[in-house]
Order: C-alpha cells, then structure tokens, then sequence
C-alpha cells in the first residue's frame, strides 16, 4: 500500500499564518523568530510546521515535535481535532518505520480523542476519520491480516467517496489510493486460492508417500507434508478464515510430532500460528491468549528472539485492536 498522503487529512487553520509559514519554507523548515505571535497563531504554526516536514520526507524530525505537542501540558487545552490529527501523523511515522504495533497505539489515541466530538459529519472529521482508516488497512495488511485490510478500506474508501463529493481537489488522490489498496488486496486473494491450490495437491501427495516402506523417503514425505500444512495455515490466515487455519496448524502439529519427539523452534512456529488463528475465532481468543503465554518459556529457552518478540506483541495487540474496533463502533 502507498504511504497516506498525510495532507488531505490537515484539518483547516483559523488563523492567517500565511507570512510565517513563508519564512519556514524560505528556512528549509527552521521556524522563525516567533516574538509577538498569538498562542493561537503560534500553536497552528506549530502543526503546519509538522504538516511541512513531513510533506517533504522529514518524518524523524517531525516525530519529537510531535510528541511535544500531544505530550506537554502546556498544551492541554488544543483542539480535540488537531490532537487527533497529530497522532494520525505520529501513526503514519511508525508505519513507515514498521514500528507496527506502536502505530496501533497511536492509532487508539487518535480514537480516543475523536469519540468526543460532536460534529462527528463536518469534514475535517470525516478526513481524519477515513485516514485514520486507511493507516489501520496499512498496518493489517503488512502484518499479514488481509481480511480485515479489506473492510477497513471498504469503510474508509465510502467515507472518501462521499469526501470527494464536497471537496473533489481535496480528496480524489487519496480516493484513488484507496481503490488501488482495496484491488491490490482482492488481486492478492486470487492469487492465494491458487497457491493454496498447489498446496492442496502437495498435501495429497505427501500423504500418499507416508505408507511408503522406505523409512527415509517417509521421513522426507513427513517433513515436506508439514511444511505444506503449515504453508496452507499461513494463507488462510492471511485471508482472515482462522478455522480453516487453526485446523491446518493442528495437522501440521500432529504429523511434526511423528517427525520430532522434542519442543523445538518448528514446533515453536507452528504452536504461534495456531495461537494467531484462534484469536481469529471469537470463542476461542482466551484459548489463544493461554497458548501463548505457555509458549513464552519455550522461546525463551530456544533463545528464539524474532519469537519472543512476536509472541508479546501479540499479546499485546489483541488488546489494541480491541479497543479500536469498540472505539471505531462507538464513532460509526
């Protein structure tokens, strides 16, 4: 997916900044001397100077000027609607620099500060709100969970077509982008059902070896089914239909078992996946928060780094991305 064209989500200022803003762009982005300016002047100055830096690719100096703004008392009384803007800017920051979960949470502060407007229909709201959106696509899509990319898009692509209508020179790039994400994931679809077409045909084959007399060749049909199940959990995962994966994983899992008589980082793989499909499955999220605190000493014990890590941001995600759904009902 493109980056978020940070732009068509700037709420609109109130007051004319228009010579200092001059100054930053005749300064490659140092602010001028701000002597004599209106807090409120100075405070929308300092949000555009936020927009300019991060328009021309200067996210990381962005990013500190950010967290002052949302972070400082002094600033406590700033509107509801520039707050929020500024953590969906924060949020496109992590985004693209894969700080994934980081980008979730400022996507929940946003959220948080939007459930209290009340003109919840005005434009500027409906920006952030769709861009807000779009990000989430963003994160879930590279976090492999296309299923709720796409309905995050749909939503978010209905909110820039009405946009559109009211302000076209505003919003049709970020439409466009939208669409374009949106296709990308169904294309992306296709072409997984076909993969797991393959994958289907491997399992089969596989299965078939396993009576085979040879033990070796056994053995390597064994270790070739199990990558192909895990393979087909993968791609269903990614699709969002966590059954049909935690039934691959458990498969997978069981014919390991015959492969390897000991808990090792194949295992470790495959016992996160199932977690990550049973969290897809509404009845089954506290069986998935068990299983994965149980693997936490197994990683541990396998010093498995990259698991370790995913195994806490998992646990840690499932909270986020609950309040954000709940927050995101609560606004539509």
């Amino acid at each position: 997916m493109k980056p978020l064209l940070i732009e068509a989500s700037f709420p609109k200022l109130t007051c004319d900044i228009s010579q200092l803003k001059a100054q930053i762009e005749n300064q490659e982005g140092m602010l001028p001397p701000l002597d004599g300016v209106s807090r409120e002047s100075l405070l929308e100055l300092r949000l555009w100077h936020v927009l300019h830096l991060m328009t021309n690719g200067r996210g990381s100096e962005a990013a500190p000027l950010i967290d002052t703004l949302v972070f400082d008392e002094s600033y406590n009384d700033m509107p509801v609607l520039y707050v929020s803007w500024l953590w969906l800017a924060r949020m496109s920051i992590f985004i693209g620099n894969k700080d994934f979960m980081l980008a979730l949470g400022a996507a929940e502060n946003a959220l948080l500060k939007m459930v209290d407007i009340t003109s919840k229909k005005k434009e500027d709201f409906l920006a952030i709100l769709a861009s807000l959106l779009y990000n989430l696509a963003a994160v879930h899509n590279s976090l492999g969970d296309n299923a709720r990319a796409k309905k995050e898009l749909t939503k978010c692509q209905k909110l820039f077509e009405r946009l559109v209508k009211k302000n076209e020179r505003r919003f049709s790039a970020m439409l466009l982008y939208a669409v374009e994400a949106s296709t990308g994931i169904i294309t992306s679809k296709a072409q997984l059902m076909e993969v797991l077409k393959h994958y289907d045909d491997e399992v089969k084959l596989y299965t078939s070896m396993l009576a085979n007399g040879d033990s070796k060749k056994t053995r390597e049909a064994l270790v070739n089914l199990v990558n192909s199940l895990k393979k087909e959990g993968d791609i269903m995962l990614e699709m969002g239909n966590g059954r049909n994966a935690a039934k691959y994983y458990t498969k997978a899992l069981r014919y390991q078992k015959k492969a390897s008589t000991h808990m090792g980082h194949k295992e470790l793989v495959l016992s996160i996946g199932l977690a990550k499909a049973l969290n897809k499955v509404a009845n089954r999220r506290e069986s998935a928060e068990q299983l994965l605190l149980s693997l936490q000493p197994l990683a541990k014990r396998l010093n498995a780094t990259n698991e370790q890590i995913e195994i806490e941001n998992l646990l840690n995600n499932k909270n986020k991305n609950t309040n954000i759904m709940t927050l995101l009902k609560s606004i539509f």
